[in-house]
């Protein structure tokens, strides 16, 4: 009667196939894990992209405080309260967003 018993080597295929990548000559490692970096970039302009769309969310928040403090009274509009508190909950978000500068 033969046991058979894999001694846990189902449960390694990814670290075996990275040691083995590791294990091989720098040019072959660095090209390996080089490609990396692209995608690196591209998150990280990415994230500016975003920034720079929450900066402007702020800026068109803050535009329009000081714009209604200005207004006669003829520009207001009925808005429900529910309406409203997500616009202030929106409002939050994005000022809590961005990095204090």
């Amino acid at each position: 009667m033969i046991i058979e018993y894999d001694f846990g080597k189902k449960e390694r295929p990814a670290s075996k196939r990275f040691a083995k990548a590791a294990a091989t000559d720098a040019s072959s490692g660095l090209k390996t894990f080089g490609k990396a970096q692209v995608h690196l970039e591209l998150a990280n302009a990415r994230i500016a992209k975003l920034e720079a769309a929450l900066r402007g969310a702020h800026a068109a928040a803050t535009e329009l405080d000081e714009a209604a403090h200005g207004e006669s009274e003829q520009g207001q509009i009925l808005v429900d309260a529910a309406e409203y508190a997500r616009l202030l909950r929106c409002r939050e978000l994005v000022a809590a967003a961005l990095p204090e500068a």
